[in-house]
């Protein structure tokens, strides 16, 4: 069995937590580019285009804030965001003469948002387009006298530190993500068996119970017990019991595929989840459980000990719609199949048999 959390496939911070600022990000720009105007109005070439491109920016903005294709889609609409921010500021700066005003200081705003949160790859992309945005705007203050090599290279060496703290801030984000990420793994895994907590597995079945219902297809919930587990730790302590559960736990991984999830129920039970399964699948996995646990040893009272389990399934939709349905109905499967497997067989060596020595 494997789940993975969601994945931190981009910044330490998600998209939707950034959106809920940009609008201050946003707004921070703007007042940036009028103060630098009210400051140095002089140094602006033409004011009222300089101007313009405040309106313009604004109203952009605030009509990416309706935008309903971006609503549902945060990474892309952060991304233009970031985009459009680049394209003003290279816009303003070329009005104030170049770009090596304090203007240019504000394209690390654009960098730094992509940084938080989509990622090094995009971060290095931005980084790139602010680095081409800069070219830009020197060779527009320059006219037609070509760049030379001094002024390419004092360029590069003022973007240089931009473009570092953009990068730096990508790792320093990835890493927030990872720890996250592990910090959330600890949280849904039980600590002995390393198998899902039940809240964790009931938040993930409920979706994927979402997905059958949408698809018309099936699947399977398979309550396991072993065996008196509660005799065995009475007898030989908790630690032989904890064995115990961690070498079922193992059973009921191998005993799952990728899709399939496992959980631990309680004390002694189990739960899975058994992706697209009707009766017959469920039957199959329930066989091939017993015939993992069932040929796994465990070393109790200085020897080796079979186990074994009870097995109970609810087949959706067959034997209910809601989770609470198909718990009750492996439920009572599970009482069954005990039932009938009473007494043990006493010709076998197992942990049953042993617990029931006691």
């Amino acid at each position: 069995m494997a789940v993975s959390s969601p994945a931190g496939m981009s910044g330490g911070f998600e998209p939707e937590q950034i959106l809920r600022s940009i609008a201050g990000i946003d707004a921070l720009l703007l007042a940036l580019a009028l103060l630098h105007f009210a400051i140095s109005p002089a140094a602006v070439a033409r004011p009222s285009l300089y101007l313009a491109a405040c309106l313009g920016y604004a109203v952009l903005v605030a009509v990416m804030q309706f935008a309903t294709p971006l609503r549902d889609r945060p990474r892309v609409r952060l991304l233009v965001e970031a985009v459009a921010m680049v394209v003003f500021i290279s816009f303003a700066l070329a009005l104030s003469g170049g770009g090596h005003g304090s203007l240019a200081g504000f394209y690390l705003l654009p960098l730094i948002t992509v940084a938080l949160t989509l990622g090094p790859g995009l971060t290095a992309g931005m980084a790139g387009l602010v680095l081409a945005a800069q070219l830009a705007v020197a060779g527009f203050a320059a006219g037609q006298a070509a760049l030379g090599f001094a002024a390419l290279l004092t360029l590069l060496i003022e973007a240089t530190p931009l473009l570092l703290v953009a990068m730096l801030t990508s790792r320093l984000a990835a890493g927030v993500a990872a720890a996250r990420e592990q910090l959330q793994v600890m949280a849904d895994r039980d600590q002995l068996t390393g198998l899902l907590k039940l809240q964790a597995f009931t938040q993930l079945v409920e979706e994927e119970r979402e997905r059958a219902i949408a698809r018309g297809s099936g699947f399977a919930l398979l309550l396991v017990d072993i065996d008196n587990l509660k005799l065995l730790n009475a007898r030989h302590g908790h630690e032989a019991g904890d064995r115990v559960l961690a070498a079922v736990a193992e059973a009921l991984r191998r005993s799952s595929r990728s899709v399939d999830l496992v959980a631990r129920y309680g004390g002694d039970e189990f739960v899975l989840f058994i992706s697209g399964a009707g009766p017959a699948v469920a039957r199959a996995v329930a066989n091939r459980i017993r015939h993992n646990v069932g040929t796994t040893t465990v070393e109790i009272g200085g020897a080796l000990q079979r186990v074994t389990v009870g097995i109970g399934a609810g087949v959706f939709p067959t034997d209910g719609r809601s989770l609470l349905d198909l718990s009750n109905a492996a439920g009572r499967a599970l009482a069954k199949d005990k039932e009938g497997r009473r007494p043990p067989d006493r010709g076998v060596a197992t942990l049953r048999a042993g617990a029931a020595g006691a």
